[in-house]
């Protein structure tokens, strides 16, 4: 009887590791971690897809809730969504340009204090960025 349940136990470790595969474009993929006034809902990368020689850039097209927390109504500008690494080095959100920014389309609505609205933003980084999301209305 022993053997049998040190038998079962051998058969069930490898499987006591498995786990469901977390899905492509989910954050937790680690690249991007959002800000308080930030929740992602998707990620996804793709070349850069323009010809700019020596380069390894590429976007992160990030779908994600935007909720106004600074304390007066505004309307969210794209290019201050922005992703900052840990160098400190901001990349600036855009929603056309590349050809990876095709088919983006953000409205332009006032968020008074504490409304939410989605927004799908690109951010052209190096490759392997990660870095924190957040809206700057300070520039």
């Amino acid at each position: 009887m022993k053997r049998i349940a040190a038998f079962g136990f051998l058969f069930a470790l490898p499987l006591a590791g498995c786990k469901e595969p977390a899905s492509p474009n989910a954050p937790v993929a680690g690249f991007i971690r959002p800000s308080t006034d930030v929740a992602i809902k998707t990620v996804r990368m793709s070349a850069a897809g323009d010809a700019q020689a020596l380069t390894d850039d590429e976007y992160y097209v990030v779908t994600f809730t935007f909720t106004n927390d600074l304390g007066y109504p505004l309307v969210p500008r794209i290019g201050r969504f922005v992703v900052e690494d840990s160098d400190r080095r901001r990349f600036l959100g855009a929603d056309s340009g590349s050809p990876a920014l095709v088919g983006i389309n953000n409205p332009s609505v006032l968020l008074k204090q504490g409304e939410s609205h989605d927004y799908t933003v690109g951010f052209r980084v190096p490759h392997n960025t990660t870095g924190t999301l957040y809206y700057d209305a300070t520039f």
